[in-house]
């Protein structure tokens, strides 16, 4: 790490270093003079993350001869201590016990929100800038992992925008294609035999694109990717070529949707946070959620029901997001599903990827809603042995109706057309349960810059 403070390209950035009270101020300040001599750019200032047993001085700026920001409460104070200091890099000079992992985590998220990298004896987490600028009114729609719902609510906002906007999603996968497809989901015919030619082709069918544009009748642009930092950063992705194909199709509005916990490295002019309401906080601090979540204008927290999350739990995420972005805009929701074909009184095999604890909810929608019978549940579609096994071993149905995820094309699609099943797809429809008002001024805003 020495290596890297010495590198020239330091020399016109700033450098703000974070001391504990559990050091004495001594071995700080010898630390901090080794810094200095060390890093070719300046120091800005110093944070103290508090402690107080080899506290010794009161007056902390007149020892160390920089100016000294206290933190009281780090969710409060660190990003005003980071735009008091405006540091291209932070150096942890404190231990446990003044911080922890999660205390950690949480100043790698603030320092990324900040444009600025983190680093320590033995760790370095680099903020490189986003480099991709679309010149339409663009959306990002990114998430704290994977199942959250980021591609229900990217398709369920499409379609509330296309109502008065040409719009188009850039999705991306780890299963994407090499070369951005596109797919005009309004003149298309999304049929399982259109998926199977996708499938038997070599692609993965089910990637986000198709499945936006089957549900949304979008224009998309499909995208691939290859690992995931921390900060949501990829090793590989032909985002940049999927930016400049969407462009060229001069769409009104373009929606960029993340991968997994993913963040596009595209400058918009909105952000959406998908948070699963199931999800614990400590979770959420160690995936460095909080710096996703302080990019956002609105945070979609979704599955917000019973058994998976109850209210008392709804309302801690909701007091935690405000408490790390007071602006953000919180939206409640449920998801419910919907099949794109009737599936009225047919005996239904269903494949999911959802949580196995909401199946009484599911079953019991489907049932009434669609007057149908739901003879069987699986949630193995993410695991293709199981779900193999399962497709071989019952057969009182004559209906499989399943998510477009997964094995969902290559595995289901392939077993009911070559077994005399009938095959559907099931989309998940967002339910706003609170904050619907959220959602239509983010429609009015992009539309307003559309036209301005």
């Amino acid at each position: 790490m020495i290596d890297l403070l010495k590198h020239h390209r330091n020399i016109n950035k700033k450098l703000t270093v974070l001391i504990d009270g559990e050091h004495y101020p001594q071995i700080n300040y010898d630390a901090i003079q080794k810094l200095k001599g060390i890093f070719k750019g300046s120091i800005s200032g110093i944070i103290f993350l508090g402690g107080t047993e080899k506290l010794v001085f009161d007056n902390l700026e007149k020892f160390y001869g920089y100016k000294v920001f206290d933190i009281k409460d780090i969710d409060r104070d660190f990003i005003s201590a980071l735009e008091v200091f405006k540091p291209d890099l932070v150096y942890d000079l404190s231990d446990e016990p003044v911080v922890n992992h999660l205390i950690r985590m949480k100043i790698a998220s603030f320092c990324f929100a900040r444009q600025c990298s983190y680093i320590g004896p033995d760790f370095y987490f680099e903020y490189e800038p986003k480099d991709t600028v679309i010149s339409e009114p663009g959306l990002l729609i990114i998430g704290t992992g994977k199942r959250v719902g980021k591609t229900a609510v990217s398709s369920y906002i499409a379609k509330l925008l296309s109502q008065k906007s040409d719009v188009c999603i850039i999705a991306m996968g780890r299963g994407g294609p090499e070369k951005p497809q596109i797919i005009k989901g309004g003149q298309t015919e999304i049929t399982p035999e259109y998926l199977l030619g996708i499938s038997r082709s070599g692609l993965h069918a089910s990637s986000d694109y198709i499945e936006d544009a089957l549900f949304s009748r979008v224009t998309t642009v499909g995208c691939r990717r290859c690992g995931g930092g921390f900060g949501g950063k990829f090793f590989i992705s032909n985002i940049g070529k999927g930016v400049k194909a969407a462009e060229n199709l001069k769409p009104e509005i373009i929606i960029i949707e993340g991968s997994g916990a993913s963040v596009p490295p595209v400058k918009t002019d909105f952000v959406i946070c998908v948070l699963g309401a199931y999800q614990t906080w400590d979770e959420l601090i160690g995936y460095l959620g909080l710096y996703r979540i302080i990019l956002s204008n609105i945070v979609f927290i979704t599955m917000c029901e019973k058994p998976l999350a109850d209210n008392r739990k709804i309302d801690f995420l909701e007091k935690e997001v405000k408490k790390i972005n007071p602006g953000a805009k919180i939206v409640r929701s449920i998801f419910r599903p919907e099949p794109i074909y009737s599936i009225e009184n047919k005996r239904i095999f269903l494949v999911l990827t959802a949580k196995s604890l909401i199946e009484y909810k599911i079953k019991g929608y489907l049932e009434d809603k669609y007057n149908c019978k739901v003879a069987k549940i699986s949630f193995n579609l993410a695991n293709r042995e199981k779900l193999r096994t399962e497709l071989k071993s019952f057969h009182d149905y004559d209906t499989l109706l399943t998510e477009l995820k997964a094995a969902s094309v290559d595995l289901v699609t392939e077993f009911a057309l070559n077994n005399g099943k009938d095959i559907n797809y099931l989309k998940n429809i967002p339910v706003i349960i609170e904050g619907k008002e959220h959602i239509n001024n983010l429609i009015t805003d992009l539309e307003n810059r559309k036209n301005a």
